[in-house]
């Protein structure tokens, strides 16, 4: 399979994979800042969902490192 045919594979993959709207950009936006600063007091009522999103952004961004490496693996493959 030709380098161009590979491309177009991950490209076809990575077009079915699902849009994923992480929690901590919800919870970003929602905070209010108050001279510059987040607001803590609402940081802390917020603490169950904040610590659920960081967790949900940890996992996320792990996955996406191990698939980036996947790449990289299959790339070095086909170099051989």
């Amino acid at each position: 399979m030709s380098e161009a045919e590979n491309i177009e594979r991950v490209v076809t993959a990575l077009q079915k994979v699902p849009e994923k709207k992480l929690l901590i950009i919800e919870l970003a936006n929602r905070v209010k800042i108050i001279n510059g600063q987040l607001d803590y007091a609402e940081m802390l009522n917020l603490a169950p969902e904040i610590n659920l999103a960081t967790k949900e952004a940890e996992v996320y961004g792990s996955n996406t490192i191990r698939m980036v490496d996947a790449l990289v693996r299959v790339r070095a493959k086909g170099e051989k």
